[in-house]
């Protein structure tokens, strides 16, 4: 995207440093190379003045060398003056008018404020995971060769993909299409002792709908989508309605799920299910999620925070609901509360950092 801006403004040829090769061991080699990116630009614009073309410099995992500054106990500062050298050189006395910096990061909170600010790098955009449309083009784009080739069956559909990889962002489309490849060619090697290739059948090799889903099923998981391991096996024998009340809680849980997917009033919706210990609440909770069909589901249970500090459980909490709130529709259902709360009836003991953390979660609402 930073290389089709560059082409739609007519610029030069994007200069694209990724972050850590800035820094340097030696001191001020780090600095040196700040300024040896935007010597190009300087120079031309003290010789053309306002008619020098647009340079533009593309940081890629800026957050390595933008790090708040004051955060690294115990360090050199070499972060830090890099970190001054680089807002120096975008918003400082000899300022640049000829030139256009973008910054590439999966880690915003970790990037120095100094640098988010009007002048400097004050446009934010999130590339956020592609709705369908967008997985159909992309998926197109990935397999334009396979179909000039004619190694495409007729069968294959890019809609009907494009409508099952739901949060699938597009390096997880690409891998999709490379698995989806590689499942078309083990069919025609046998492997043993040495490997075989039926040469016949290679020459006629196409890649089919078959592959594709089979790749689907066990090869691809979307990092933003649902892994059905996570509650599949609280309900591996299914519900028993063995009477009004847990028929209830099933139409219940229903009619929450449409109120998500249709009023646009109620981004958030919360519920408690409350019993006795070993009466099901766990599965009842998985299986209206998986009865939901929303893309993300994930389930925040005590077992997989086994020997984490508070902090770190806090950290992993946030991640699953920062991780829902890039889905349109996303479920999280926090198990064993009293358990991930370390509470305890004789004292009575609890966490109560974990307890602010997930109250503060439970009443965000999410991102518009």
């Amino acid at each position: 995207m930073a290389r089709q801006i560059g082409k739609m403004l007519n610029a030069r040829e994007p200069k694209v440093v990724n972050g850590p090769e800035i820094l340097n061991k030696y001191v001020g080699e780090s600095e040196a190379n700040i300024r040896k990116l935007f010597a190009d630009a300087e120079e031309e614009q003290r010789r053309l003045g306002a008619n020098s073309g647009v340079h533009i410099i593309i940081f890629d995992e800026i957050d390595a060398i933008c790090k708040q500054r004051g955060s690294m106990a115990g360090s050199t500062g070499v972060h830090d003056t890099v970190v001054n050298q680089l807002l120096s050189k975008i918003d400082g006395v000899e300022q640049l008018n000829n030139i256009l910096v973008i910054g590439m990061t999966n880690r915003p909170d970790l990037i120095d404020e100094a640098l988010l600010r009007p002048g400097r790098l004050e446009v934010k955009m999130e590339i956020g995971l592609p709705d369908e449309k967008g997985r159909f083009q992309i998926l197109h784009i990935h397999t334009v060769r396979m179909r000039e080739h004619q190694l495409l069956a007729e069968d294959v559909d890019i809609s009907e993909l494009a409508v099952e990889t739901k949060n699938f962002s597009g390096a997880e489309l690409e891998g999709l299409v490379r698995a989806a490849q590689s499942t078309a060619m083990n069919r025609h090697i046998k492997a043993s002792n040495k490997v075989e290739v039926d040469m016949e059948k290679a020459e006629s090799l196409r890649v089919t709908r078959g592959d594709f889903f089979a790749s689907l099923e066990n090869d691809i998981k979307p990092a933003f989508g649902t892994n059905q391991e996570d509650y599949a096996s609280y309900i591996m024998n299914g519900i028993i309605k063995w009477g009004d009340p847990v028929t209830r809680v099933l139409d219940d849980g229903e009619l929450l799920v449409q109120q998500t997917k249709n009023s646009d009033r109620t981004p958030l919706v919360s519920v408690l299910l409350e019993g006795p210990p070993h009466s099901g609440k766990t599965a009842l909770a998985a299986k209206i999620a998986e009865e939901s069909n929303f893309p993300f589901i994930k389930i925040c249970s005590p077992d997989k925070m086994i020997g984490f500090s508070e902090t770190a459980k806090c950290q992993a909490m946030k991640k699953i609901f920062d991780d829902a709130y890039k889905s349109q529709l996303s479920c999280v259902v926090v198990d064993d509360i009293e358990r991930l709360l370390d509470y305890v009836p004789i004292g009575p003991r609890f966490s109560n950092l974990v307890l602010q953390a997930l109250l503060v979660l439970l009443k965000k609402a999410p991102p518009q």
